[in-house]
């Protein structure tokens, strides 16, 4: 059979034809809104939201420019959302760049949004309406901001933002407005203003650019920030690197306000309490990874310097910073514990930043040692960090400090100081220390050493003043103990803290310190402002249990007079109940008037010289009977090598001795001591 193939391809070509031509045809007239239900069904499926579209789908397929606009849509929110809508929009049109197409992505070459509104809800728990994550967060990666197809021009009409965050204390409405040119008497066509509050506090915010118009994904988009967030101002100068993706930003941001630890309702990052700032900083931004370069400012009179980089790929951010200070003020640092010279404390959790409480709690730790600003437990275990901090000079009033350096990590809500170090002319002072916020309240410990101090550095910056102690000073100290505050951890403190001054001398000054003559109650007869009295040795101990510290151990041999004391310190109340007493080694030399009691707060302490309590003559072995610890573990405890001190050394021997004689002799520890003891302490022997 022969087969006609010119007659067989002509008639199927036809057909083909009238195929096409037929699809073509009911692709024009098409009614497009039988597409609605699918959409729906997909777009609900997908988001897991429903999305429903009240008006008409329109679509212009054959066109050089194809589009779709659509009216009435609506993006429900989750089912734990009380508000019905996430996002609703009156009318949306998208126009698509078909050569994109040729390049394997997608370029949107306009979009016009009519009304929009949109609801944002974040709750406490960190579950919020638009990551469409429906449970609460885990520790899981963020996929980080969404990564928007590039749009060539951009019209926003009449825009409007509602914003309600739990977890950052934000309550927000405002206005969105994009325009392919510039409106008459505006300067910036695109436009976004906020008004409301963050953390029961004024906030205002605005946003302004460019026109989006013939925006490239290969060209960066600048644009304008200024914000107002309470006591903080912070101004930015930035750039979107490839519109529309907002993981991609450039930033130079200046910042100025009240206490950097306000920032957490922004940052959701547990900044450091610190005096009122002024800091300017380089941030770029890569999907969830932040670095904060070229930081320059001061925090209170102490400028900073350095970097900070921030991994918030977790819901729990990782962050490294290395700061510098080439001039510290010490008392700039003082925030970090809650302590407000001059300044409001945003630590304490029930005060929420605001301004009247934190006045108040500002007041109250004026007057204490001890701050009592309460640290916020949930910030602290809501990060990890690895920070350090070197101060290249220091100015701290009496004390003189050259420079500082601070070593410390923060991994699953524990804090470690690994070590924190002052150095001085002559000496340092270096701790180490834990807080352990995964139990409440937290496990605080610390043990903090002072090694090689030599005195005499140690005096007031007053012309001609003089240090009232000279020599060298060694110290340790070992504290436990559970709380959110510094003074709720002194309170309940265990531990112990000595000090020793192996040798050195006391000068006129320590009874000018005083107000009353205290040289003279415990007969060193300083008189003269040149006069001093030689120290053999001098060693404090408190042993602290439950918060108050009792002097145990409290005695300076000097040349003429044995000094003795003992008495206790409330750590909550900050109160003083001591006594100090002076033993003369020769009765010709010195006349005891009376002990002197030391009380008062510890900040505030007074003198007084109790006249109806007179010392007696003698004594000196006896009085040495109350060290109730061995010299030689009190010394050794600060530092082994000084159990080899020969002066100190000395009041062992003759404690020892008096411990052997009250033994032989069944007499009492306040029983007179045996001449041969007295003449041994008195002779240095």
């Amino acid at each position: 059979m022969n087969v006609n193939w010119r007659k067989t391809a002509k008639y199927s070509a036809i057909a083909l034809g009238a195929l096409v031509l037929l699809l073509v045809l009911a692709v024009t007239f098409m009614d497009w809104n039988l597409f609605k239900g699918p959409i729906q069904r997909v777009a609900s499926a997908h988001l897991g939201r429903q999305v429903t579209i009240a008006g008409p789908l329109e679509a212009k397929i054959w066109s050089r420019i194809p589009s779709v606009s659509v009216s009435g849509l609506r993006v429900g929110n989750p089912p734990w959302e009380k508000q019905a809508y996430f996002m609703q929009i009156e009318r949306l049109q998208i126009q698509l760049d078909l050569q994109s197409l040729l390049h394997a992505h997608v370029v949107l070459r306009r979009i016009a949004l009519l009304h929009p509104e949109i609801y944002l809800h974040r709750e406490k728990s960190g579950r919020a309406n638009w990551t469409f994550e429906n449970t609460a967060p885990s520790d899981q990666r963020e996929s980080g901001p969404p990564k928007l197809p590039a749009v060539k021009n951009a019209v926003i009409d009449g825009g409007k933002l509602t914003l309600f965050d739990d977890l950052r204390l934000m309550d927000i409405t405002g206005t969105v407005d994009a325009r392919e040119s510039a409106a008459a008497g505006a300067t910036k066509p695109f436009h976004i203003e906020g008004r409301g509050t963050l953390n029961k506090e004024p906030f205002q915010l605005d946003v302004s650019g460019g026109p989006l118009l013939a925006i490239s994904p290969d060209h960066p988009y600048p644009f304008t920030l200024t914000m107002q967030a309470g006591q903080h101002d912070i101004d930015v100068e930035g750039k979107v690197l490839k519109p529309f993706d907002l993981g991609g930003l450039d930033l130079q941001a200046s910042v100025h306000g009240r206490d950097l630890a306000e920032l957490f309702y922004l940052t959701q990052l547990a900044l450091p309490n610190s005096p009122p700032y002024q800091v300017q900083a380089h941030i770029v931004r890569r999907g969830q990874r932040f670095n904060v370069g070229d930081i320059h400012g001061r925090l209170g009179q102490s400028d900073i310097s350095g970097s900070v980089d921030i991994d918030a790929t977790r819901k729990r951010p990782f962050i490294v910073a290395k700061l510098l200070s080439q001039h510290l003020y010490l008392k700039d640092l003082g925030a970090l514990t809650g302590s407000r010279a001059g300044g409001a404390t945003s630590l304490d959790a029930k005060a929420h930043g605001s301004a009247k409480v934190s006045k108040q709690v500002a007041a109250n730790d004026n007057s204490r040692l001890f701050p009592d600003a309460h640290l916020q437990v949930e910030r602290v275990q809501g990060m990890d960090a690895d920070v350090t901090f070197t101060a290249r000079a220091i100015s701290s009033g009496p004390v003189p400090f050259t420079s500082a350096s601070v070593a410390a990590t923060l991994k699953n809500g524990v804090l470690t100081v690994h070590p924190a170090r002052f150095d001085m002319p002559q000496g340092r002072l270096s701790s180490v220390a834990s807080l352990d916020t995964r139990v409440r309240p937290p496990n605080v410990h610390l043990d903090l050493r002072a090694l090689n101090i030599q005195l005499d550095q140690v005096k007031s910056k007053a012309p001609n003043a003089q240090a009232p102690l000279g020599g060298i000073f060694d110290a340790r100290a070992i504290i436990s103990g559970r709380g959110d505050s510094v003074r709720t951890v002194m309170a309940s403190a265990n531990g112990t803290m000595t000090g020793v001054i192996p040798h050195g001398d006391v000068r006129a000054a320590f009874a000018e310190l005083t107000g009353v003559d205290v040289a003279a109650g415990i007969g060193l007869l300083l008189k003269k402002p040149n006069d001093r009295a030689a120290i053999r040795c001098g060693l404090v101990q408190f042993d602290i249990d439950g918060g108050t510290a009792r002097a145990d151990s409290l005695v300076m041999d000097t040349q003429n007079v044995l000094i003795t004391g003992g008495g206790n310190v409330d750590l909550g109340s900050e109160k003083l109940d001591l006594s100090v007493q002076g033993h003369p080694k020769k009765l010709r030399m010195v006349r005891i008037k009376a002990p002197v009691k030391i009380g008062g707060h510890m900040l505030k302490p007074h003198f007084e010289l109790k006249t109806s309590d007179l010392v007696k003559q003698g004594g000196i072995a006896a009085a040495l009977g109350t060290v109730l610890t061995p010299v030689a573990a009190l010394l050794a405890f600060v530092d082994p090598g000084l159990a080899k001190d020969q002066n100190c050394a000395q009041l062992d021997k003759v404690q020892a001795s008096k411990s052997a004689d009250d033994k032989s002799s069944g007499a009492p520890a306040h029983d007179e001591t045996p001449k041969r003891v007295a003449d041994s302490a008195a002779s240095g022997r």
